[in-house]
């Protein structure tokens, strides 16, 4: 029994810190985006293969992509990183207009 209870601390402590470390690299994304919005190539949405929502992402000039918004965030993201110039294609844009319609 004290090994069951032992294991699955560590599956809660693995669980737990593995979304800290998301969430931290996810606002990281968006604090440089926002600090640096010139080295940014490009907003972009990414479907999620098992659910029908989208992703916001980024790709710096330099290459690296981050993902800056869960699906329930894109919105207020969007309307955070409009002032800075920082919006989706036009396509993008007509993607998630279709989803949220629906």
């Amino acid at each position: 029994m004290s090994e069951l209870v032992v294991v699955a601390a560590a599956v809660l402590t693995f669980v737990s810190a593995a979304c800290m470390l998301g969430r931290a690299r996810k606002q990281e994304g968006l604090a440089r985006l926002e600090s640096r919005p010139q080295d940014v190539a490009r907003l972009y949405l990414r479907r999620a293969s098992d659910v029908d929502a989208y992703w916001l992402h980024v790709e710096f000039r330099n290459g690296r992509r981050r993902m800056v918004a869960a699906p329930w965030e894109i919105d207020d993201t969007l309307r955070r990183l409009a002032p800075l110039g920082l919006r989706l294609s036009a396509q993008d844009r007509d993607a998630l207009a279709r989803l949220n319609y629906r």
